[in-house]
């Protein structure tokens, strides 16, 4: 009985220094990331920085060519305000806005520029303060320069390495 008692207190400690040990928070004010993430048109990296305990401003850029078709530039910003759940997860709300310049190849198509504004909202679970994975769910509208606007939701899942 001694034993049992004795190694029960023993996996109970092991537990509760394994628990804290892996305790996380989320990043200090002032580093900054670079993130990317798994999204079937996003070509768009962000550079997340942390301008206080709750905002993150994140400039974003991407490039997309496609030969003999294509050249994108998308250049924007995604600030974002988190809520606080602990400190190695949070939820946040924001909004982007992404300026897309499209030069053709051909000369039979102009080149284009589209404005895609949105509403952002999502999670973000810090691993430790120098890595996190996210999800994030997108309401968008774009404004065409054709004249072609449309609505669409968008969905992503993020990974962000801070420095």
């Amino acid at each position: 009985m001694k034993n049992a008692t004795k190694r029960l207190v023993l996996i109970a400690v092991l537990f509760l220094a394994t628990t804290s040990s892996f305790a996380q928070s989320r990043p200090d004010e002032g580093t900054v990331g670079l993130s990317a993430s798994v999204q079937s048109s996003q070509t768009n990296i962000k550079v997340p920085i942390w301008v206080s305990e709750d905002i993150v401003i994140a400039p974003l850029v991407g490039l997309t060519h496609q030969d003999d078709n294509f050249t994108s530039i998308n250049l924007g910003i995604n600030p974002r305000f988190y809520q606080s759940l602990g400190n190695d997860f949070a939820t946040y709300i924001g909004v982007q806005g992404i300026l897309q310049n499209t030069s053709y190849d051909s000369d039979v198509d102009d080149d284009d520029s589209d404005f895609l504004i949105g509403a952002t909202g999502g999670g973000e679970y810090f691993l430790d303060e120098h890595f996190s994975l996210g999800v994030e769910g997108q309401l968008n509208f774009l404004l065409d320069d054709s004249d072609n606007n449309s609505i669409f939701t968008a969905t992503a899942l993020t990974g962000t390495f801070y420095f």
